[in-house]
């Protein structure tokens, strides 16, 4: 039996194009932290987690950290938990953060 010399190029050739092919893949499905301007004046960070099921955001607002859940929505993402409402759609949020309520423009 005889071997084809090209055998182990086309292995190796196969190798890699394989890994090349893993490192075009998304690193992962986290999206911030994205920074929110308040009407108070305050900051909200956001950052978005889309893997697990369901999606999370965690906040940070002063000295407060926060992961929500997302909610069912009718149209943006909203994350509610810990008495907090994050309600984002496009660049604004609609915040009830504990009782007092923000409108949050994403910062440029």
């Amino acid at each position: 039996m005889t071997r084809s010399p090209a055998a182990p190029a086309v292995a190796v050739l196969i190798a890699v194009a394989s890994c090349q092919a893993a490192d075009r893949e998304p690193a992962g499905d986290t999206i911030g932290p994205v920074t929110f301007r308040c009407d108070d004046g305050s900051e909200i960070l956001a950052t978005f987690d889309n893997a697990p099921d369901p999606a999370t955001v965690m906040l940070v607002r002063g000295d407060q950290t926060f992961t929500l859940p997302q909610a069912m929505s009718a149209s943006g993402a909203r994350y509610l938990g810990d008495a907090i409402e994050f309600w984002n759609k496009g660049n604004d949020a609609a915040v009830d953060w504990r009782g007092t309520k923000l409108a949050c423009s994403e910062a440029e």
